[in-house]
């Protein structure tokens, strides 16, 4: 048997990894896996680094970001593994969804008008010298960050200057718009059902909406690791193929839900846990529902290779953000990040 650590955060997106241990299928490869549970992106990405773990659930624009030295210790990463596309939704606190439908009556009934009618919102507060509104990311270098900003933009919100974007870990959001620190915020599920469930929140727009397909996380290695060369590797994305297709079929859904429901888990509702497999989601406290087959997807070589293609355009979000100028130089070390080569190894 190989030992190897793996950090992950408690997100849907972490399904596979973590079906891949509780089902058996590392075990199959020959693998014993010690899956260690984190608060925040900064803790797994320095864990990473300086070596407590040897693999990671990560943000796919984090694994480029480090490999980058953008905002934090040079390390070079690897995604060996494409774990999940889509996943993510855009809340606002209840108060804040009111004010919302009061500036245009029916605007949370789309995507678009919720934008719009926010936007109105932010400039009545302007007017009236009220504080600006404050949302919340995951990390900086997130698809999370780039579907808000892609979402205020739609309404004529400028993210840089109309409101403000501060980071909060995934675990923590919900309390913080509870308490009034944040009035909205994109995160991964479970997140944002666990606060439409306590009343503390209104979904309105889902990342598969706003940037479909888009690769979210990924299992990222340093390039120096002998798991870029030895067995482990390929023993790796086989038994995360394998996972993600057991996560990705209908009738093992109740299974996945209530292991990763556990304790030692995600230690929550194994029935929110399931809604956000099927996407199948509750938006607001009256109860409206969406019907969103593609809002988190795990399985499929196009989804799980890792193409350098994938690193290309995520490095095109972090330029657009305005986290770095473009260079060659920069766009090559990013398309980089993303190597199929163990992924295609282990399949030869």
């Amino acid at each position: 048997m190989i030992d190897v650590r793996i950090g992950y955060l408690p997100l849907t997106d972490a399904a596979s990894l973590i079906a891949a241990v509780d089902f058996g299928f590392a075990e199959q490869e020959g693998l014993r896996v010690d899956l260690q549970r984190d608060v925040s992106w900064a803790n797994l990405r320095d864990k990473l680094i300086v070596g407590h773990i040897e693999a990671a659930h990560l943000l796919a624009p984090l694994a480029i970001a480090t490999t980058l030295g953008i905002g934090q210790v040079r390390s070079a990463l690897r995604a060996i593994f494409v774990l999940n596309a889509n996943g993510t939704a855009i809340t606002l606190s209840t108060a804040l969804a009111q004010e919302v439908e009061a500036a245009r009556p029916g605007a949370l009934k789309s995507y678009g008008e919720t934008a719009l009618a926010l936007g109105d919102v932010v400039e009545r507060r302007r007017a009236h010298g009220l504080r600006p509104l404050s949302f919340a990311s995951v990390f900086p270098f997130s698809s999370h960050t780039y579907l808000l900003r892609r979402f205020l933009s739609l309404g004529g919100v400028d993210p840089a200057n109309d409101v403000e974007i501060v980071v909060v870990p995934p675990a923590y959001m919900v309390d913080c718009i509870d308490k009034g620190l944040i009035d909205g915020f994109c995160v991964g599920s479970p997140w944002n059902s666990l606060a439409v469930d306590q009343g503390r929140g209104v979904i309105v727009a889902l990342g598969s909406e706003l940037a479909p397909d888009a690769a979210e996380k990924v299992l990222a290695v340093p390039a120096t690791s002998s798991i870029m060369t030895g067995p482990a590797g390929p023993k790796l994305v086989r038994a995360l193929t394998n996972a993600s297709r057991f996560v990705s079929d209908p009738s093992n859904r109740e299974r996945v839900a209530h292991a990763l429901g556990k304790p030692d888990r995600f230690g929550m509702s194994a029935e929110v846990i399931a809604r956000t497999l099927s996407g199948e989601l509750v938006l607001d406290a009256a109860g409206r529902t969406r019907s969103a087959p593609a809002f988190i997807r795990f399985e499929g070589r196009q989804l799980n290779r890792p193409e350098p293609s994938v690193g290309s355009l995520v490095y095109g979000e972090m330029v657009a953000a305005g986290q770095i100028k473009a260079s060659a130089e920069g766009a090559k070390l990013a398309a980089q990040v993303f190597t199929p080569e163990i992924y295609d190894r282990s399949f030869a």
